[in-house]
């Protein structure tokens, strides 16, 4: 699962920051993977989204346009096309209308929003218009003016800052920024990968299934009170998209480690894309490490390093066999009190008690807590749910030692 599941061999682990700017004599930086690159790799899934008729739109040079972003000298080529069915979910102009919205909203001060008007006059309206009735010139129109004033804006910057700041004076991303981001890194890199995710044995350890976005920020993020000097494990983190999601929303230090080498390829993907594409937005990073290798392997040496510094750790064992779970609470053994783990099973029989015979077991150490989640919280069903919240609590053994 997703956080996934776990075995074989190890390799050395990436890490990213956001990559630093280069020397005017440097060669070119590496610039983020476009949305036009996306849909010119793969035409025939889209189309023009100002011709009713499904006609050539690769030769429409008209359909070709960039979108400035908060950072200095970052804009994306986007080609305002939409899915030619409706079971496609990359939605080129929806993710344009999207972009406008959440830059206005996070970015923009008062005057500046002034600048660009509002849902009801200025440039803000005729974003809202044009795309609506369909009209391509003066939705084009629209955008260059909008950018034309985002380009003002980054210019008047003074030299110490390399972007527009979050106008909510927050230095980290909200959640609906936070996913949007993500969302756009996940349509550039893992999206036309998904077949490969699912190549595993069934009833396995390896079954593959996420963590979704909602659980992630409301029942990792806010329950247990991640903030830029956590430290955070994933044990499983498949394509890292929870690991992703805590780092940008928090700036901690995200660790995860995948057993499936495809899994791990594909979040090595996300995690590049992930820095150019944060800098882009002119957010912070946080400290991002992925590591191919088994978890239960005593060999990790890094991986025990940071368990033993974990603050959260996060496993998706619901589909994991007892054998697993148990070498899980050996792990355990590392943490240090007060660290918190979120589970979908929980580590600890209802019926155990702690007494003279059983204060020397692993699971004697954890506190649990069985709480609710709601539908959409994970991949592989709609249904409410429970996960569990265990605590290192070893003052409760004191009297037994």
């Amino acid at each position: 699962m997703s956080s996934s599941v776990k075995r074989p061999r190890s390799e050395s682990p990436v890490t990213a920051t956001a990559p630093a700017a280069k020397k005017a004599d440097s060669t070119p930086r590496r610039r983020m993977l476009s949305s036009a690159a996306v849909v010119k790799a793969s035409p025939s899934l889209y189309r023009s989204f100002f011709h009713k008729d499904p006609v050539d739109w690769t030769h429409d040079a008209r359909l070709a346009i960039e979108l400035e972003y908060p950072a200095k000298d970052c804009r994306e080529a986007f080609v305002l096309v939409c899915p030619s069915q409706e079971s496609q979910e990359y939605s080129p102009v929806n993710e344009l209308r999207d972009t406008f919205d959440l830059i206005y909203s996070e970015f923009l001060t008062a005057e500046q929003k002034k600048a660009l008007g509002d849902t009801q006059h200025g440039i803000m309206r005729k974003l809202i218009k044009h795309r609506n009735r369909r009209e391509l010139e003066e939705y084009v129109d629209a955008i260059e003016q909008w950018n034309n004033h985002l380009r003002t804006w980054k210019e008047l910057l003074p030299d110490t800052k390399s972007a527009l700041p979050l106008s909510t004076g927050r230095r980290h991303p909200s959640y609906a920024l936070a996913s949007h981001i993500l969302d756009q890194i996940y349509s550039r890199t893992a999206a036309w990968h998904v077949d490969k995710l699912n190549q595993y044995k069934a009833f396995s350890n390896y079954v593959y299934g996420e963590i979704n976005a909602s659980f992630i920020n409301k029942e990792i993020i806010q329950r247990t009170g991640l903030r830029s000097k956590s430290v955070f494990v994933d044990l499983g983190s498949g394509i890292g998209n929870v690991v992703l999601q805590v780092a940008a929303q928090t700036g901690c230090e995200a660790f995860g480690i995948e057993a499936i080498e495809t899994r791990v390829k594909l979040a090595k993907r996300m995690l590049k894309e992930y820095g150019l594409r944060m800098k882009a937005w002119g957010l912070p990073t946080g400290k991002v490490h992925f590591r191919q290798g088994d978890f239960l392997d005593g060999s990790q040496k890094d991986l025990v390093a940071m368990m033993r510094r974990a603050d959260v750790v996060v496993v998706n064992n619901y589909a994991f066999d007892s054998a697993t779970n148990h070498g899980l609470l050996q792990l355990f053994l590392d943490l240090k009190e007060g660290a918190q783990i979120v589970s979908l099973k929980s580590f600890v029989n209802k019926n155990h008690t702690i007494n003279a015979r059983t204060f020397h077991l692993p699971e004697s150490i954890l506190q649990v807590q069985e709480l609710p989640y709601y539908s959409d919280a994970v991949s592989w069903s709609n249904q409410d749910g429970v996960f569990y919240l265990s605590t290192v609590n070893r003052t409760r053994l004191a009297r037994y030692t």
